[in-house]
């Protein structure tokens, strides 16, 4: 993770958010918060437990934790765990802003892939509906600064951890490396956890693909399905191929076997 300067108590060279040399106390905060965290035995808990240590370690009184089976879906949580002023705002989060979210934007998952903690400063020409969220929601509500820690859940979901300012003490890029590693550290602890429901193949679709998909299901042909939805067979067949490959299902007859082997595991259930 680096070289240790003796003479400093540094660790140098550390990447993830740029090169930001980290100090033997910030990798205490880190180990920290993966020990109090170990202690989990659901994500459920977890969720829970990494709020209570992120504010007192990173003195972070409002924090959120959204999942979901998607990246994009998991800002569509019904049921976040939430602290601080960001409990009192989520209903009009949930009702008007989640679409809009900074981080749910396509060039903060690309950022998110190459360093999984980050903050909104540090996203370039953000879209015009993000720059409302940002100035109409967030600082509105007096959250000054919001930040960013990207979690890889058990059967490929995705686990978001929202951190924001509301006193004028923006995370710093020490801070900012330090989750990064976290988020590292966290992610292999999440996989483990038992209780994590495999997701419905309509769960990882977009509902304009799950209307396709259950056309499929049916039997109905990409001519078919194309009259029925007013689209073209070329843009059809690009939808089924996207669906298979997303539920990994090499043709039409694999496709049909996974709806009706998961309709009878939820009428079993």
């Amino acid at each position: 993770m680096g070289d240790l300067d003796h003479s400093s108590g540094e660790v140098v060279g550390v990447r993830g958010g740029g090169d930001v040399a980290l100090s033997a106390a910030d990798y205490d905060g880190v180990f920290a918060i993966l020990d109090y965290c170990s202690a989990a035995r659901t994500l459920d808990q977890l969720k829970n437990l990494l709020m209570v240590a992120l504010h007192d370690h990173y003195g972070c009184p409002n924090t959120t934790f959204l999942s979901g089976p998607t990246f994009t879906t998991a800002f569509a949580d019904p049921n976040p765990v939430t602290t601080g002023r960001i409990t009192p705002i989520l209903d009009e989060y949930q009702a008007h802003w989640y679409l809009d979210d900074v981080f749910a934007t396509a060039q903060s998952r690309a950022t998110l892939l190459a360093s999984p903690a980050i903050t909104h400063t540090q996203l370039a020409d953000v879209p015009s509906q993000s720059a409302t969220y940002l100035r109409d929601f967030l600082y509105r509500k007096r959250l000054h600064s919001a930040s960013v820690m990207h979690l890889e859940l058990a059967h490929g979901g995705h686990g978001l951890v929202g951190i924001f300012d509301s006193e004028g003490k923006d995370l710093s890029g020490r801070d900012i490396a330090g989750l990064g590693i976290l988020s590292r550290q966290l992610s292999l602890l999440c996989q483990t956890l038992p209780g994590q429901r495999e997701p419905g193949w309509r769960e990882k679709l977009t509902p304009r693909q799950i209307d396709l998909a259950e056309l499929l299901a049916d039997g109905h042909t990409n001519d078919e399905i194309a009259a029925i939805l007013s689209l073209s067979p070329d843009t059809v067949k690009k939808y089924v191929s996207r669906i298979l490959a997303v539920l990994h299902v090499r043709n039409r007859a694999e496709f049909v076997k996974l709806v009706y082997e998961q309709k009878l595991a939820d009428q079993r259930g």
